[in-house]
C-alpha cells in the first residue's frame, strides 16, 4: 500500500509542479514586461534634452535645477537681476514683456517631480502652462519629448515606444525606481515567486495523492 499511496502522490506532485511552473514563468514573463514599460523612445529623450536645453534652461537651469542665484551668476551681468522694471519685473518691458515668478522651481533632482502623480500629470501641465511667458505654444512633438526628457532623469526607462499622454497615466512620479536598481530587483523577486509556486505545487499534489488513495482505500472497503 506504500507504494500505491508514493505512486498516487508522485503522479500528483508532477502535475501540479507542472501547473506551477507555468503560474511562475507567467508571472515572472508579467513582472519583467511591467519593469519596462515606461512608454518613450530614447531619441524622444534626445530631443527633449534639445528642446529643454533651447527653451526651458533659460528659467529652468541648465541642469533643471531652477533659477538659482548660481546659475544667474553664469550670465551676463546686465541680465542677472531678473526682476528690474526694464526687464522681468512688475512693470515689463517692451509692452509684450512679462512679470518672472521669484521662484523658478527645480525639474530635476529627488522629489522635483513629486507635485505630479503620474506622468500624464506631468505633461498636461507642461502643455498647458509652459513656457511661462506663452503657454501652448510650442509644437505638440515638443512637449512630448521634454515629458521623455525629464522621465528619462528621473530614472524611468525607456520602451521603445513613443510617449503617449494616455498610457503615461500608468507611470507614477511619486517614487519612480533607478534603472539599475529596478533590474537588480525584479529577477530576484520573479525567481523567489516561481519557487514559491512551485513549492505550493508540490504540497498540493501530496494532499491530493492522500485524498484520492483514501477515497480508494474507503472505496475497496
Amino acid at each position: 500500500m506504500a507504494r500505491a499511496v508514493a505512486r498516487d502522490i508522485s503522479h500528483g506532485s508532477v502535475a501540479w509542479i507542472r501547473w506551477g511552473f507555468m503560474l511562475g514563468l507567467l508571472g515572472l514573463a508579467f513582472q519583467l514586461s511591467d519593469a519596462a514599460a515606461h512608454a518613450y523612445q530614447e531619441e524622444e529623450a534626445e530631443r527633449g534634452a534639445a528642446v529643454f536645453a533651447r527653451r526651458c534652461s533659460t528659467c529652468h537651469g541648465d541642469r533643471g535645477q531652477g533659477l538659482t542665484d548660481e546659475w544667474r551668476a553664469t550670465w551676463p551681468p546686465t541680465h542677472q537681476n531678473c526682476w528690474k522694471a526694464n526687464c522681468h519685473g512688475p512693470q515689463p518691458y517692451p509692452e509684450d514683456g512679462f512679470t518672472l515668478p521669484r521662484v523658478v522651481p527645480a525639474l530635476i533632482g529627488p522629489g522635483t517631480l513629486r507635485r505630479f502623480a503620474t506622468a500624464a500629470d506631468l505633461y498636461a501641465y507642461i502643455r498647458a502652462r509652459m513656457p511661462f511667458h506663452a503657454p501652448g505654444s510650442l509644437p505638440e512633438a515638443d512637449y512630448r519629448a521634454v515629458t521623455a526628457f525629464l522621465l528619462q532623469r528621473h530614472g524611468i526607462p525607456a520602451d521603445g515606444r513613443p510617449f503617449d499622454p494616455e498610457a503615461a497615466r500608468g507611470i507614477p512620479l511619486s517614487a519612480p525606481t533607478p534603472p539599475e536598481e529596478g533590474r537588480r530587483t525584479v529577477l530576484p523577486a520573479a525567481i523567489l515567486a516561481l519557487g514559491g509556486v512551485a513549492a505550493g505545487g508540490v504540497l498540493l499534489g501530496v494532499l491530493l495523492g492522500l485524498r484520492r488513495r483514501r477515497r480508494s482505500l474507503w472505496s475497496s472497503g
